[in-house]
C-alpha cells in the first residue's frame, strides 16, 4: 500500500513538474514574441526616423536660405542691391514670395500612428525610449506648429498688404517695368516691420528644427543599439 502510495505521489509530483515546466516554456516563448515583435516594431520607427531626420534637413537648409535673404533685406533696407537680390533667390522662390510666404512642416507619422493605434509603443519594454518617441512625435514637435502657425498668420496680413499696396511686384523675377514700385516697396517701413517679424519668427523655428534634429538623432542611436543583432 505504501509502495502504491509513494508510486503515485512521485506520479502525481512528476505531473505537476510537467505542467510547471510547460507553463515556463510558454512564458518563455510568448515573451521573445513579444521582445522580437518590439525589435521588428522599432527597426521599423528607426526607419520612420531617418525619413524624419532627412525631412528635417531639408527644412534646415530652407529656413537657413530664407533667414539669410530676411537679413540682408533687413540690412540694406532702402539700398537693397536688386542683382544681389536675384542671385539670393536663383532656383527657389522670388525676393517676395520669400519674404512673405512660410514653410509648411509635415513631418513622417505613418509608421507611429500605426504602432501607437495598435498599442506597440505601449507594449516597449524600455520605458526611457517610449518617452523619447512620446516626447518626439507629441510633444516637441508642438513648439515647432506654433512657430509655423504664427508665421502663417503673418504671411496672410503681410500677402494683404502687398497685393493692396504693391500688386505688381509678385512676380517670381524684378522686371524692368515693376522696377519703381520695388524701390517704393523697400522704402516702406511697415513693409520693413514685417520682414523683421517673419525673419524674427523664421529663427526661432529654426532654432527648435536644429535643437528636434538633434533629439531625432540622439533617439536614433538608441533604438540603433537595440535593434543591432
Amino acid at each position: 500500500m505504501k509502495n502504491i502510495l509513494a508510486r503515485g505521489g512521485i506520479e502525481f509530483l512528476a505531473v505537476f513538474i510537467g505542467i510547471i515546466l510547460s507553463l515556463h516554456l510558454d512564458d518563455v516563448r510568448d515573451d521573445r514574441i513579444v521582445q522580437n515583435k518590439n525589435i521588428n516594431n522599432l527597426r521599423s520607427l528607426g526607419n520612420e526616423l531617418d525619413q524624419r531626420i532627412g525631412y528635417v534637413d531639408k527644412k534646415i537648409s530652407q529656413y537657413k536660405r530664407d533667414i539669410s535673404i530676411g537679413e540682408y533685406v533687413i540690412e540694406n533696407w532702402k539700398k537693397v542691391d536688386f542683382n544681389h537680390v536675384d542671385s539670393l533667390t536663383k532656383n527657389d522662390r522670388g525676393i517676395i514670395l520669400t519674404l512673405k510666404a512660410y514653410r509648411a512642416i509635415n513631418l513622417p507619422t505613418s509608421v507611429y500612428n500605426s504602432l501607437n493605434s495598435d498599442g506597440s509603443i505601449g507594449l516597449l519594454e524600455n520605458d526611457s525610449i517610449k518617452i523619447l518617441i512620446n516626447n518626439l512625435y507629441e510633444v516637441f514637435p508642438s513648439h515647432i506648429v506654433d512657430g509655423v502657425e504664427n508665421e502663417r498668420v503673418l504671411y496672410h496680413s503681410f500677402n494683404k498688404y502687398i497685393i493692396e499696396n504693391y500688386p505688381t511686384i509678385t512676380d517670381r523675377e524684378i522686371s524692368k517695368a515693376s522696377i519703381s514700385d520695388y524701390k517704393r516697396f523697400f522704402n516702406d517701413d511697415i513693409a520693413l516691420g514685417y520682414t523683421k517679424e517673419k525673419t524674427h519668427i523664421r529663427k526661432f523655428t529654426h532654432r527648435n528644427i536644429v535643437s528636434y534634429r538633434k533629439r531625432l538623432q540622439i533617439l536614433r542611436q538608441k533604438i540603433n543599439l537595440i535593434t543591432t543583432d
